[in-house]
């Protein structure tokens, strides 16, 4: 069964969103885990996929698009049919609950304090449990940067 974890972010800028993605992301290739990310578009996969390979000046965090011939530990996608065939870790930033999501080890949803992401999560908060996922929120405002 899956694991689904929120992370809820103190701010509503949707760059602290692609930080934290990074940061993430960081955490999740070190420790073996291949990376899919899903997004509501091409344009904003190619916006993340540029953000990850400029991660930080000393390093970057290689990432591939289904359009590209490139294997690399992160793959983002747009399309319910880019998720891979033998799926590992999830972050889904669209505005959608992919039906494919048990296949998936574990689920992380970033959250800003965005009126619009905040009425979405709560929707996908309620697919994840009614998926027979329980959701762990993470409330990063507590935490100091």
């Amino acid at each position: 069964m899956s694991q689904a974890d929120f992370y809820i972010l103190p701010s509503a800028d949707e760059d602290s969103r692609y930080q934290f993605l990074g940061k993430l992301a960081t955490r999740a290739i070190s420790a073996g885990h291949w990376l899919y990310i899903h997004t509501d578009s091409e344009h904003m996969a190619e916006r993340i996929s540029e953000r990850l390979w400029q991660s930080s000046p000393e390093s970057f965090l290689a990432n591939s698009l289904p359009t590209e011939e490139l294997h690399a530990p992160i793959l983002i996608g747009w399309q319910l049919e880019h998720i891979p065939k033998t799926p590992d870790m999830l972050v889904n930033l669209s505005a959608i609950f992919p039906t494919q999501t048990a296949q998936f080890s574990r689920v992380a949803e970033i959250v800003i304090q965005s009126d619009e992401i905040l009425g979405l999560t709560r929707a996908r908060f309620k697919d994840y449990q009614t998926a027979g996922i329980q959701p762990r929120m993470h409330d990063m405002r507590k935490r100091s940067s």
